[in-house]
């Protein structure tokens, strides 16, 4: 049939109608989406907030008030329908609110967000929504058996709990969550991902998985436990703060990835974040692990992350990134990468590794100012528990070290089990005097290892510390081994390692132009191309002109 506007009145009324219907079965998206709008000006709102009524239409002029009228809305929205709130608003909720919408869908979301009142002037902070009496925030979690629920976008809000609860809680196989900019702060936990109870067998869409949740460009701060809890296929963690989360040492984290309901995840990203003051004691001290993975994870990507503690206040249990066991279950990690972070000031582990399969670590710089034994890069990191799948296959390379104190240590371990391990052009400069340093420990048969050289180590002020543990200076770990005769105990000329800038000072440093010339990773810290004669350590010297080629500075 076409639609044809030259007909008598009647027949073009019914052809009009006709045709509107076949336009919006064959494209659904021409139908209009509605913003509905809500304003409350509570506690810290701004000066011209003006109050919504819940009795209005919730139009920009004719807001609702409440963020239980708001939910409400929510709850039985269409798909693409936004619920907006007020930047300079301010609400006061008592009460535990579930927000969940069969309809939305992760290519129509629908969407919480913020907009411009009408009387806004312009300098308004975002919406600011209080949580009393242990209230979650958005608890995205049907009740009873799990049933599907997709595409949500919660953006450009300021949540602030009351010491308790969960400032955003997603469970129940919800999918294709989107959390941008926000606020959140004071809860028990700032992010949760959690499990999913048996699906509603009416459900065929349900498969009992929470999958491709992400947070971006977020600030979690000061909640009690974690700041981020929880893994599912296709998290993404993007261009996110944590600090001051965590109070009790070794259980507490700003961010721990965990398991997902006995599967195993695939694709998990973690990029682009900073991790401060991390689980402090009483003292303030940092006292567990900053980014620690438990659980059972493939294709697992840990890149370009800063995460650093002020001098002085990190305990021993005050570590970089872990990826490791924690549970009495079987626990695995395969196909891993940790690349391009910079780790400063932790306590004795930059970055651990246990039950590892073809896992590198890669283009990290690990700077360490504080007075403890220090392990940069430890390999197993602890016991395995007896399912637990063995490390093998690990690559260590091109990572940069700087160990600035007098106390012992090992730059590198990597052994005690598997094979296939390589380890090459990693630069290690350690400034103290104890002889019972060791730039490596690599305590498995040489067979064991693909291949470990193009290192550089070097400890001026401890003339008689190891290249690998038990194993005498370099010239005596070369033969012993077999490995290592492209390796040098040589000044590595960083840039200024005491300001943790661990790139080349000039194109005559001893790391320039000296790293293994096919075994080294293909990209540098920056992500520019290595040439040919590729550098030891995380940065690839491309001339002065061209050092703050990425802008960093």
């Amino acid at each position: 049939m076409k639609c044809n506007p030259n007909k008598t009145s009647l027949v073009l009324k019914t052809t009009q109608t006709i045709c509107l219907t076949v336009l919006l079965i064959n494209f659904p998206s021409i139908v209009q989406s509605i913003d509905f709008h809500v304003c409350d000006c509570e506690s810290n709102s701004d000066v011209d907030c003006v109050v919504g009524n819940d009795n209005s239409d919730g139009s920009l002029v004719n807001p609702f008030q409440s963020i239980v009228q708001a939910n409400s809305v929510f709850n039985s929205q269409s798909a693409g329908d936004s619920i907006q709130l007020c930047n300079g608003g301010s609400w006061l909720i008592q009460s535990n609110l579930r927000w969940v919408n069969g309809f939305c869908r992760d290519d129509n979301k629908c969407t919480i967000t913020d907009y411009d009142a009408p009387w806004a002037s312009g300098n308004e902070q975002k919406p600011i929504l209080n949580f009393q009496n242990g209230s979650d925030g958005f608890n995205l979690a049907d009740s009873g058996n799990a049933e599907h629920e997709e595409g949500y976008l919660i953006e450009n809000l300021d949540l602030r709990g009351s010491n308790d609860g969960r400032g955003v809680f997603l469970a129940n196989d919800v999918d294709d969550v989107i959390l941008s900019n926000l606020t959140i702060t004071n809860f028990r936990l700032g992010v949760y991902l959690g499990s999913s109870n048996d699906c509603n067998i009416s459900d065929s869409a349900c498969d009992g998985q929470n999958e491709r949740i992400t947070l971006r460009d977020s600030t979690v701060t000061f909640n009690s436990t974690q700041g981020w809890l929880g893994g599912s296929s296709g998290t993404k963690l993007i261009n996110n703060y944590f600090s001051d989360n965590g109070t009790r040492a070794i259980f507490d984290h700003n961010v721990y990835i965990s398991g997902s309901a006995d599967q195993v995840t695939q694709g998990i990203l973690v990029s682009g974040n900073q991790l401060y003051r991390n689980t402090l004691d009483q003292d303030g001290a940092c006292s567990s692990v900053s980014l620690v993975v438990h659980g059972e994870h493939n294709n697992l990507v840990i890149e370009n992350n800063i995460i650093w503690e002020d001098i002085g206040n990190a305990l021993p249990g005050c570590w970089g990134i872990a990826v490791d066991g924690g549970y009495s279950e079987a626990e695995s990690f395969t196909n891993v990468l940790i690349q391009s972070n910079s780790i400063i000031n932790v306590g004795r582990v930059g970055v651990g590794l246990g039950s590892c399969e073809n896992c590198v670590v890669e283009n990290n710089l690990i700077s360490n100012h504080q007075d403890l034994p220090v392990r940069a890069i430890l390999a197993p990191d602890r016991n395995l528990a007896a399912n637990d799948l063995p490390l093998d296959n690990l690559t260590v390379r091109n990572n940069s070290i700087y160990i600035d104190n007098l106390s012992a240590g090992t730059a590198i371990t990597v052994g005690t089990m598997g094979d296939n391990h390589l380890i090459v052009s990693n630069a290690i400069f350690y400034t103290g005097n104890s002889n019972s340093f060791n730039c490596f420990d690599v305590d498995l048969p040489s067979s064991n290892y693909l291949d470990i050289d193009n290192n550089l180590c070097y400890h001026p002020n401890a003339t008689n510390a190891e290249w690998s543990n038990q194993s005498g200076n370099l010239s005596q770990w070369q033969f012993s081994s077999g490995f290592s005769f492209n390796s040098v105990e040589a000044n590595p000329g960083y840039e200024s390692p005491e300001n943790d800038m661990l790139w080349a000072e000039n194109q005559d440093a001893a790391i320039v132009g000296t790293g293994h010339p096919t075994l080294s990773s293909s990209l540098d810290y920056n992500n520019s191309e290595r040439d040919t004669a590729p550098d030891i350590g995380a940065y690839e010297f491309h001339g002065e002109d061209v050092i703050f080629i990425n802008g960093f500075e």
